[in-house]
Formats: C-alpha cells, sequence, structure tokens
C-alpha cells in the first residue's frame, strides 16, 4: 500500500511540473482563433469613417462639409509626460486622417493632418499632426 501512495506522489509531482502550452498571439483576424494580441488594445474600430466625420463635424469649423481622407488603423500607445511619471495614458487603434475644410467663400483649403485615438468604436482624442513625441506606433 505504501508503494502504490508512493507511486502515486511521484506520478503527481511530475505531472505537475510539465508546463503548460504557451497560448499562440495572433493577429486574431481568423475565424474562431481568440484574439489575445488585440487584447490589449481592443477592438480595431469597424465604424471609424463615419466616427470622425462626426466627431470633427463639431470640432472643426464647416467640419461637416470637409473633405476626409483616412489611413488605416494601427494599434499605438501614449504615455504620458515625464512630469506626470511617463506612465501609459491610452492604448488603442490610431487612424491617420487629413481633413481639407472649405473656407467662407467656398474654397478649400490646405488639408490638415491629425490623429484619431480610438478605444474600441469610441474616439478618445484627436492630436494634430502626423506624429506626436508621446504616441508610439505598433504597426508601422
Amino acid at each position: 500500500m505504501k508503494e502504490i501512495v508512493g507511486i502515486v506522489a511521484i506520478v503527481g509531482l511530475i505531472s505537475g511540473c510539465t508546463p503548460q502550452p504557451k497560448p499562440t498571439i495572433g493577429l486574431g483576424t481568423e475565424i474562431g482563433i481568440p484574439q489575445v494580441a488585440n487584447s490589449a488594445y481592443g477592438m480595431k474600430p469597424k465604424r471609424y469613417q463615419t466616427a470622425i466625420k462626426n466627431y470633427f463635424s463639431t470640432k472643426l469649423t464647416r467640419g461637416e462639409s470637409g473633405q476626409y481622407k483616412f489611413g488605416e488603423p494601427k494599434r499605438a500607445y501614449k504615455q504620458e509626460g515625464f512630469a506626470y511619471g511617463g506612465e501609459l495614458a491610452w492604448k488603442g487603434w490610431l487612424v491617420e486622417t487629413s481633413v481639407a475644410t472649405p473656407s467662407r467663400t467656398g474654397r478649400y483649403l490646405t488639408p490638415r493632418p491629425y490623429m484619431v485615438l480610438f478605444k474600441g468604436e469610441q474616439i478618445v482624442e484627436h492630436i494634430l499632426g502626423n506624429s506626436h513625441k508621446l504616441v508610439t506606433k505598433v504597426d508601422k
């Protein structure tokens, strides 16, 4: 009886020491595969073009009649400034866009570049320009 208990204990120790299989990390675009990589950044926005047009129609003068160009959503994150500790302030999706708004006479002005930060389908913030020292693009 002692030998059986000893064998069961040894088998239990050995089977408990085997490493667990590591989950595969992919982009999560395949159906049925869990989106492990996207879980840190949230779901990729699907209706980002409509959301950006609606957002800028309230933020820019004559933004509702602007001409928009959109890039594809990219994973990105933003840090706080070093004066605020340099912590991670935002992690999600970034869409580069340019907006040309009409002047009072109807002539379209030079397009201005913006980086629009998303968390899921929700716009968190917009930044004027193509780059920012605190924003890091994960997807190039």
